[in-house]
């Protein structure tokens, strides 16, 4: 698009939309630094850069990319363990195995991860995020925890210093956030003006005039983000990898995520790889800049969008408004009650524990379930990596369980009972007496092995002469579906049997093919694509010999 036309046409509605989002992610950006154990500067800076990079480079058109809620735990755990230096070696490590995610074009893998995993995930993370800033929101100063029932067990200890102010602000900011958009969503000009920035003038105002004793963030530097190198050894290395490995990965997940729900409220298409390469170039920067881990955020999206935002030159615009926050409005943050950023988290994390997602995937399965209170309970209770790891582990479990519930294998009297292929073989004597028909159903994998073996061994009909096996209902098979498959032949020879195939996918036949043992055991004219061809074979070739 030329300038002449981009400022004719959608410079305005850009303009407007990034200076909103601007508004909703200046607080955020700073309240998100403080829960993840940083300076806020630290925040604003993230949504600076990676708002520029995240937009300019991604395959979003509308995705707003800063620091979010899901990241600051563990942010929080690693700069805990490791220190600021190791959580910048950690999001640089990130970035590379993003923009690597990217490069193979695993962008449409990551979105399998099974709903069950993300929600117990998600649940989890606003589980600690809430619990984190109970401490803010009454007041009380207390040192970081390692584990979320240690922080109770010093709020517990410390509840004698709770600040009543610091208390009061905390409810007054929620029940704002709650109520504003309910009382002046009807009203154009207030509902354009979002519900966290009013709180923000207010609780400002009102430290500032009434000299309010109340912790608050204190002076944000005035200046530009600089470059800076930060140290690598091999040591630190190998001790933040899985830090590294849990943000690349929570990054991705959330930020595919993201797209997928601005493609839903804009009706457009992203591009999955492309936002991972711009999520990881990001990830790649920022350390250099004193930034910490970023990811694309569904909230600051959705605002994004809904203030009319045209191309991504809405998301760009958003970042240069909070570098201009940074360097004319720096020293009010001298006046910003964590109280304040208290009550935006609590808001925020409560938001995160969807509990109709919950109850729907209650309903839907036990396998689910257990899924999700797994994820959700790993995460609140251990440390973060290992919940992530844990939750991927149980994605695939819970993959391989549906897979295997898929998997069956029937007899011809199961199926098909008024069919051309019953039909044929009942009413002729020779073929009742010596053909049985079995259809294999789903992957023919490692998982459904102990099914097939239950369901031959049930079966009398596999003593017959000729065995057709129709396995146009198998999608793929794998070396032990192969290896079974073969042993079932073998013991069939054994017994002087014949067994016939039907109906391969050319993914199935082409994996089969390559099987040397399988080519040698299966003439090829005994596979055929379809079955009613294999039962004309058995009448004109084996029925006739014998004859």
């Amino acid at each position: 698009m030329k300038i002449k036309e981009y400022i004719k046409d959608s410079f305005l509605s850009d303009l407007k939309a990034g200076f909103i989002t601007a508004v909703v992610a200046l607080p955020l950006a700073i309240a998100f630094a403080i829960a993840s154990g940083v300076p806020p500067i630290m925040g604003l800076y993230t949504a600076i850069i990676a708002g520029v990079l995240g937009s300019a480079l991604g395959g979003s058109k509308f995705s707003i990319t800063g620091p979010t809620g899901a990241m600051t735990v563990i942010i929080l755990s690693t700069v805990n363990k490791y220190g600021i230096e190791g959580l910048l070696l950690a999001g640089f490590l990130a970035g590379i195995l993003q923009l690597f995610f990217g490069i193979i074009k695993l962008g449409k893998v990551v979105k399998y991860i099974p709903l069950p995993v993300i929600s117990g995930f998600t649940a989890g993370i606003g589980v600690i995020i809430f619990s984190g800033q109970i401490a803010n929101a009454l007041g009380i100063t207390i040192a970081p925890q390692e584990h979320i029932w240690n922080t109770l067990i010093e709020i517990i200890r410390n509840l004698s210093t709770t600040n009543i102010i610091a208390v009061t602000i905390t409810a007054g900011t929620i029940l704002l956030l709650v109520l504003y958009p309910r009382i002046f969503k009807e009203i154009k000009f207030f509902r354009n003006i979002p519900a966290s920035m009013i709180a923000l003038i207010i609780t400002i105002s009102a430290t500032f005039f009434l000299s309010l004793s109340v912790p608050t963030v204190g002076v944000i530097p005035t200046q530009l983000p600089s470059f800076q190198l930060f140290a690598i050894n091999f040591e630190l290395v190998k001790a933040v990898l899985p830090a590294a490995l849990t943000i690349a990965l929570l990054g991705a997940i959330e930020a595919l995520l993201c797209a997928v729900v601005a493609d839903g409220m804009t009706n457009t298409k992203h591009e999955s790889d492309k936002e991972l390469r711009s999520q990881g170039i990001a990830n790649i920067t920022l350390p250099f800049f004193n930034g910490i881990p970023c990811t694309a955020a569904i909230a600051r999206t959705a605002v994004n969008i809904r203030e009319g935002a045209k191309t991504k030159g809405a998301g760009i615009i958003h970042a240069l408004f909070l570098l201009l926050t940074i360097l004319f409005f720096g020293p009010i943050a001298l006046y910003i009650p964590k109280a304040f950023l208290a009550g935006i988290l609590l808001f925020v994390s409560a938001r995160m524990i969807n509990l109709e997602e919950f109850r729907t995937i209650i309903k839907m399965s036990r396998a689910d379930t257990i899924v999700l209170f797994a994820t959700f309970i790993l995460t609140v209770t251990t440390d973060l990596v290992f919940a992530v790891q844990i939750g991927m582990i149980l994605a695939i479990f819970l993959i391989f369980i549906k897979l295997t519930e898929t998997a069956n294998i029937t007899h011809m009297d199961d199926f098909e009972p008024n069919g051309r292929i019953n039909k044929m073989i009942n009413e002729n004597r020779v073929l009742k007496e010596n053909v049985a028909v079995f259809t294999i159903q789903g992957p023919f994998f490692f998982g459904a092995i102990n099914i097939f073996e239950k369901k031959i061994s049930a079966h009398m009909d596999m003593r017959k002469k000729i065995i057709i096996l129709r396995m146009k209902h198998v999608p793929f098979v794998d070396t032990s579906g192969i290896e079974r498959l073969k042993s079932f032949i073998k013991e069939r020879h054994k017994d002087k049997r014949i067994v016939l195939i039907t109906g391969l996918k050319q993914r199935v036949e082409e994996k089969l093919e390559l099987d040397k043992e399988f080519n040698h055991l299966m003439k090829e004219e005994h596979i055929f694509p379809h079955t009613m061809d294999a039962i004309r074979y058995i009448e004109e070739k084996i029925i006739k010999e014998k004859n």
